[in-house]
C-alpha cells in the first residue's frame, strides 16, 4: 500500500487519485456541493440497490487527514473488491476544512453536530442522494488528537455486535484505546456502544453516525486512530478495519439467515 504522507493535505490530489480509481473500476464519481468553494464529491457503484450497499465518509473534519488517506489508499489496494460489491463513499466532506487543517468549515461550523439542520447546502445535498437509501453498514472514519489507541463508536442494533472483531484487526497495528472513559463516556477494551434516541442530541447537535443510525444504516461505526501516532499507522489501522468490514457485508450477503436485532435481548452496558 503507498502511501503519500506529505501530501495528506492536498486536496487536488486526493481527487485525482479518486478520478483515477473510479474509471479503472468503473464507478460513478461526481459533485454534489462545494465547501468553502471547493467541490464535494460522491464516489458509488454504478449500479447501486436500495438496501445492502457499504457507506464510507471521511474528512467531515479536515484536521483528520488519516481518515481521507485511508479510505483512497484502501480504494488504490482493492480495486477488484470496488468492482464486486456495492458501495457510496463521500471521500471528503470538508475540503477547505481539509486544505485548512481545520476541524470546521470555512464558516466555523463544525459539520458534524449539523445533521438535523437542512439549510447548510453540502450537507442537504449528501442527504438527498442517500434518501432512498439503506446501507448494511456505515463506517466514519476519523481521529482522536487525545487518544491513546483506536477505538470505535459501534451503535446497537443488530447482534452479533462486530466492533470487538474490527478493532483485533487493527490492534495489529495500532494498541486498542486503553483509557475507560473517552470525552466522559465509558468504555470497555476500546469500544462504546449504546442505543441511539433523538432526543439525545438535542443540545450538543446531530452527528453522522447517529444520523445514518437514524435512517439509513443496520450497523453504524465511528472509528478513531490516535492523532499523535504516524500517519501512515493511523491510515493502515483504519485500511484494516475497513477490509474487515467488507469482508463481513460479503459474507452476510452470502448468508441464507438474517443477524439479529440487538433490541430483542436486553444489551449489555459499556
Amino acid at each position: 500500500m503507498k502511501l503519500t504522507n506529505h501530501r495528506s493535505h492536498d486536496y487536488r490530489f486526493l481527487v485525482q487519485r479518486w478520478r483515477a480509481v473510479a474509471k479503472s473500476c468503473g464507478l460513478l464519481m461526481r459533485p454534489y456541493s462545494e465547501v468553502g468553494g471547493h467541490p464535494t464529491y460522491f464516489v458509488r457503484s454504478r449500479q447501486l440497490p436500495s438496501a445492502g450497499a457499504v457507506y464510507i465518509s471521511a474528512g467531515i473534519h479536515g484536521d483528520e487527514p488519516a481518515g481521507t488517506e485511508a479510505a483512497i489508499a484502501w480504494a488504490e489496494k482493492n480495486r477488484a473488491v470496488l468492482r464486486e460489491i456495492t458501495l457510496m463513499i463521500f471521500p471528503c466532506m470538508n475540503p477547505w476544512g481539509l486544505l485548512n487543517n481545520s476541524r470546521n468549515d470555512d464558516a466555523r461550523r463544525e459539520l458534524n453536530r449539523m445533521f438535523q439542520h437542512d439549510e447548510i447546502p453540502s450537507l442537504r445535498a449528501l442527504k438527498e442522494l442517500i434518501k432512498p437509501m439503506r446501507f448494511s453498514v456505515a463506517l466514519m472514519l476519523h481521529e482522536d488528537y487525545d487518544g491513546q489507541g483506536v477505538y470505535i463508536y459501534e451503535v446497537q442494533r443488530i447482534l452479533p455486535f462486530w466492533a470487538d472483531d474490527l478493532l483485533r484487526s487493527a490492534s495489529r497495528i495500532i494498541p486498542v484505546e486503553g483509557r475507560v472513559r473517552v470525552d466522559g463516556r465509558a468504555f470497555r477494551n476500546g469500544v462504546f456502544r449504546r442505543k441511539i434516541r433523538p432526543k439525545m442530541f438535542e443540545k450538543m447537535g446531530l452527528p453522522e453516525a447517529p444520523y445514518l443510525h437514524l435512517h439509513h444504516a443496520d450497523r453504524t461505526f465511528t472509528i478513531e486512530t490516535p492523532s499523535e501516532f504516524a500517519l501512515d499507522q493511523r491510515v493502515r489501522a483504519h485500511v484494516a478495519i475497513i477490509e474487515e468490514c467488507v469482508r463481513r457485508v460479503t459474507k452476510l450477503a452470502q448468508s441464507p439467515t438474517r443477524p439479529k436485532a440487538a433490541t430483542s435481548q436486553r444489551a449489555r452496558k459499556t
